[in-house]
């Protein structure tokens, strides 16, 4: 998955345009263990190549 910037960062708000979730949808996830999400302070952060090893890894499990 290209995110179509250069972006090294995404915020929730991001992931949410991305993947198109709500904003519940999207906190939850960021709150998932499985997820490769970080906090700092109030704030949610995920690397971009993290969120696409993520992903990918998601889309291999659904073929099976």
């Amino acid at each position: 998955m290209q995110t179509g910037s250069s972006k090294v960062i995404l915020r929730p708000r991001d992931v949410q345009e991305l993947l198109g979730l709500g904003k519940n949808q999207v906190y939850k996830l960021f709150r998932r263990e499985d997820f490769p999400a970080k906090r700092v302070g109030r704030s949610w952060f995920v690397s971009v190549s993290a969120f696409e090893k993520w992903l990918e890894a998601r889309d291999e499990n659904h073929d099976r």
